[in-house]
């Protein structure tokens, strides 16, 4: 009860003031990070028995290739070690790619033109593959033998970055390489996608609230709510550096139905209840809310240490989305929605 005595609307000033300091960083500095599925590019993990200085790799890849954006993640664990390297392109066979899909598009209009493009192509990636075998052809024949030196180039390239790996930190030739890459065309239709899916979902919300309460300062409230907690777990990532991805984006629409559902209880009880003073009942929910959410958070470290542990890429990136939302939801439910609501309903009553 003494939680909310007093000029218990002074905690609106905490959530007020992380809003704005979440908004910059999300919007200003740092900034929330694409992953590679939303923006295009290539992500290459590895598993090994040794750690792997990822800043001396740094230096030897930027040393040997000539990536965009480069960045190197090695984590290191009681079971296993781990680098996550990921860069949008490495820039000579992306000029070897450019020239290649040149010479397909003009094949059926500038047969010389196309020629010449499918040369470029094979010039560029010799970087990375010796080619042969294309002197006497000519036409759609070079264009093929063009497409084919280029995936063997990109192959090339993959096994270069192992053989560095392996030879500059003693690791095990065996150890477990897996290479993801999305075209940016195909990542801008993902990225096109989640956003519509996560607006159509907050108007649904939004219209469920609005439908159920049908008073505007509750709905607004339990908006915000949801909002704040989105707002909490990209600001948190944005420190953090997890990438906004097509695993982040179901983990963020999850917090916010949790945030609803703790929040539409925590109105309910305000609202629709009459058995206690509202002081009485804010306490009430709040027992229930937190003993919610606290079980949730068990859940999530617990899940977080696992994936940390096993270096489960997907499912830590998850359980720390959550767990941030979690955490704004905390903030944002009893320093915010709370003293909004009670002071809605004692405002009421004494009208």
């Amino acid at each position: 009860m003494e939680l909310y005595s007093g000029n218990y609307k002074l905690y609106l000033v905490v959530p007020l003031i992380l809003t704005l300091l979440f908004a910059f960083i999300v919007g200003v500095y740092p900034g929330v990070t694409q992953g590679i599925d939303l923006k295009g590019g290539t992500q290459i993990i590895l598993r090994a028995d040794k750690p792997v200085d990822s800043v001396k790799l740094k230096e030897l890849l930027d040393a040997r290739f000539q990536f965009t954006e480069l960045s190197i993640n090695s984590i290191s664990s009681p079971v296993t070690n781990g680098v996550t390297i990921q860069f949008s392109e490495e820039t000579t066979l992306s000029q070897s790619k450019q020239e290649l899909d040149l010479a397909k598009s003009l094949l059926d209009s500038d047969l010389s033109q196309a020629e010449i493009h499918a040369i470029n192509s094979i010039n560029f990636s010799s970087a990375f593959f010796e080619p042969s075998g294309y002197a006497d052809l000519t036409g759609k024949d070079l264009i093929e033998k063009a497409d084919e030196i280029y995936s063997k180039a990109k192959d090339s390239m993959n096994q270069e970055i192992k053989n560095i790996i392996s030879s500059n930190f003693g690791l095990n030739p065996d150890f477990s390489f897996s290479t993801k890459e999305v075209p940016p065309v195909l990542g801008q239709t993902f990225w096109d996608n989640a956003l519509f899916v996560s607006i159509l979902a907050l108007i649904g919300i939004v219209l469920v609230i609005f439908l159920f309460f049908r008073e505007v300062i509750p709905s607004v409230a339990v908006i915000y709510a949801g909002i704040f907690d989105v707002l909490t777990a990209l600001a948190l990532m944005s420190l953090t550096g997890i990438a906004l991805s097509l695993n982040s984006i179901p983990a963020l629409l999850l917090l916010i139905g949790y945030s609803v559902d703790t929040d539409i209880l925590l109105t309910t009880r305000l609202l629709k209840r009459k058995d206690k003073t509202p002081r009485k009942r804010v306490i009430d929910s709040m027992k229930t809310g937190l003993t919610m959410t606290f079980t949730t958070l068990a859940a999530v470290l617990v899940m977080l240490v696992l994936s940390f542990i096993y270096q489960i890429d997907v499912m830590f990136n998850i359980a720390a989305v959550i767990l941030f939302g979690l955490l704004g939801d905390l903030i944002v439910t009893w320093m915010m929605n709370a003293p909004i609501l009670l002071w809605y309903v004692e405002r009421k009553g004494k009208a």
